[in-house]
């Protein structure tokens, strides 16, 4: 039986969302730990405070979102057949 190895515009929305909020996630996340890393190392406790005021919750929104397009994405895009024998 042949399969259709294309991606469907269904895959590939999925795909370019869940790349695009893990991007995202990973960025807010990477940039308020470098800031409050640096805000210690450097002794400015303002930075560590701002980082965590500024940042924080955008972190936890792009997370979330990040996981509710891994969840949707389970689901709208079929597991691969694999091959037997």
């Amino acid at each position: 039986m042949p399969t259709d190895t294309a991606p469907s515009r269904t895959q590939s929305a999925c795909r370019a969302a869940f790349v695009t909020t893990l991007l995202v996630f990973l960025a807010l996340a990477a940039v308020l730990v470098t800031t409050q890393v640096a805000g210690v190392v450097l002794l400015q406790p303002t930075w560590i405070t701002w980082a965590s005021e500024t940042l924080l919750t955008p972190s936890i929104t792009a997370g979330v979102v990040f996981g509710l397009v891994a969840f949707i994405s389970g689901y709208l895009v079929p597991e691969r057949a694999t091959a037997e024998g």
